[in-house]
């Protein structure tokens, strides 16, 4: 989900050798940034052009086609396409959807493709004060319906397999070597040299505060932000706060 160090974790893994990255491509989204076929172009180099024209001179192509085509070019290539989800899309949803609680990018591929998943998880109270700054949320979510769409995300990733963010924080190395198992994809070693230069990724945008964001060049714990108490009340109120805590293995 959004704010839950996905940005930080894509540059780790899309830089690996032999690693083709698709950064929050979603198929309720097709424009600007978030078209995989724009993506395709500018960071993995590949000239699609022509075969785009011929294409669409008989018909158009949907966003699974485009995908089909993609993973057709990555593959001749000898390499392999992992796509970072858009799932705040699907479970938090403002401003731009209403969420369906449910992943709509797998269940699209899974029509095409055998899909290997993972997910990765953050503790949902210090995900919210980081969701909160961002300008296109901020005003538009209530903390009920934040947990809403962060309890149904947190069973969807037990049932995947997940990552904790702190977790990954403390350990980088071992946690990267279980989501490549989790993948199917080799894990590269060399990432700790190449990751913060790494900028084929969305979402790399300053933060409010000192050493985050993009001028991020170390994986540390982040310093836990002090909670108010009418916040921590609200949390304490939804139906969805403890059984979500107790899904990710959080403390209360």
């Amino acid at each position: 989900m959004a704010r839950s160090g996905g940005t930080l974790i894509s540059k780790c893994i899309g830089c690996m050798d032999g690693i083709d990255l698709l950064s929050e491509v979603h198929p309720f989204v097709a424009s600007g940034q978030f078209n995989p076929i724009t993506q395709a172009q500018k960071w993995f180099g590949i000239d699609t052009t022509a075969k785009l024209q011929a294409l669409q001179l008989t018909q158009g192509i949907s966003w699974a086609e485009g995908i089909a085509l993609i993973h057709g070019w990555v593959a001749e290539r000898g390499e392999t396409l992992v796509i970072r989800d858009w799932s705040h899309l699907d479970y938090t949803g403002v401003p731009w959807v209403k969420p369906t609680y449910k992943l709509s990018t797998a269940e699209v591929l899974a029509k095409s493709f055998e899909v290997r998943q993972a997910t990765t998880v953050r503790h949902p109270v210090d995900q919210w004060y980081s969701l909160k700054k961002l300008t296109v949320v901020a005003g538009q979510l209530t903390v009920a319906d934040y947990l809403k769409g962060y309890r149904a995300f947190a069973e969807k990733a037990v049932e995947i397999g997940f990552v904790r963010y702190e977790d990954f924080t403390e350990a980088p190395t071992q946690s990267l070597q279980k989501l490549c198992e989790m993948l199917q994809i080799p894990f590269d070693s060399t990432y700790t040299e190449k990751w913060a230069a790494f900028a084929n990724v969305t979402g790399d945008v300053p933060d409010q505060a000192p050493g985050r964001g993009n001028v991020l060049q170390e994986i540390k714990p982040l310093e836990r932000r002090v909670a108010d108490r009418r916040t921590l009340e609200r949390f304490r109120a939804s139906p969805d706060f403890e059984p979500s805590l107790e899904l990710l293995g959080y403390e209360l």
